[in-house]
């Protein structure tokens, strides 16, 4: 009995070294695929003619050969520059560099495109003051024309100017000009005030200028505005009257961070008599529009500096 107990029990030990062994032999030969595997790598692909947004970094990272298994694997010299444009361990040929993307040149909006060669679409709101009435001359001395010379000869673009004007505009007046603004409009000039006491108090005219300024601003945002304060006349009553309208401007321009033009203020402090620079007591003469042309110069210029 006892023998034959035994004898089972070898048995059984014989059976599970036999198994031990078959499982042993299986798992060396997986485990030796599985390891060819992991070391067999595709030869690198040539580079995509049809992306040149790859860095080139990457293209010439992909081309080398960084381990030996990639380089013994190949066999046909993919990686040598055998005509696919890949980069050669010899030297013989360079991968070809990325397509160059030039910068955009950034195009110029509104009245900045005076400093480039092309045409400043200019339209001008306003009285019979915007439209140079007074000037002996309008094509030549008005005070759009002295201003477009001289910027004219300092940068390389020209001004197309436009007039909406009545000679006693308010700016309820000119508030149906606004459709006279169209998307190639680059510079919008509002030349009103003076007139609105007779209609308008003032918190009516700051109401209504207001409303111009949005109206303007939402049917061509790329289109920058001036806003003139209007040099004062010989009546000291009507210049009273109309004195907290001109407070009125500079508040909006400063709420709109839009640059004003005061030129009551430059009128004042010039050293000749106000007599001297108005024609018939209300409208500037040609010293007068002299003086209105450097006002709005020093107004556009920054417009420009804000631009630059």
């Amino acid at each position: 009995m006892v023998r034959i107990a035994k004898l089972e029990l070898y048995i059984i030990l014989a059976a599970l070294i036999i198994a031990s062994l078959i499982i042993a032999i299986f798992w060396a030969l997986n485990h030796g695929e599985a390891t060819a595997a992991a070391f067999k790598q595709p030869p690198p692909a040539a580079a995509d003619p049809a992306d040149p947004d790859k860095d080139s970094d990457e293209d010439t990272d992909a081309a080398r050969p960084s381990d030996s298994a990639s380089a013994s694997d190949s066999g046909s010299g993919s990686a040598t520059g055998s005509g696919t444009g890949t980069a050669s361990g010899s030297g013989s040929e360079k991968s070809a560099p990325n397509p160059v993307i030039e910068e955009n040149k950034v195009t110029q909006q509104g009245l900045a495109q005076i400093t480039e060669p092309t045409t400043v679409k200019a339209l001008v709101f306003g009285d019979a003051v915007a439209a140079s009435q007074g000037a002996s001359n309008k094509d030549e001395l008005g005070w759009h024309a002295l201003v477009a010379k001289e910027l004219q000869a300092k940068y390389p673009g020209n001004f197309q100017w436009a007039f909406k004007t009545t000679d006693q505009a308010t700016v309820n007046d000119v508030s149906t000009y606004v459709p006279e603004v169209t998307p190639d409009t680059d510079l919008i000039i509002l030349c009103l005030g003076r007139n609105d006491w007779t209609v308008l108090t003032t918190k009516n005219f700051k109401q209504k200028y207001e409303e111009l300024l949005s109206e303007l601003q939402a049917l061509n945002p790329k289109a920058d505005i001036l806003i003139v304060i209007e040099p004062p006349v010989k009546n000291i009553e009507q210049n009273n009257k109309f004195f907290p309208y001109r407070q009125v401007l500079i508040e909006l321009g400063k709420k709109h961070r839009l640059p004003v033009v005061d030129l009551w203020a430059a009128f004042i402090q010039d050293p000749a008599p106000l007599a001297e620079l108005l024609a018939d007591g209300v409208n500037p003469n040609d010293q007068g529009y002299r003086i209105f042309a450097d006002g709005v110069l020093k107004g556009l210029e920054r417009v420009l500096g804000r631009k630059n």
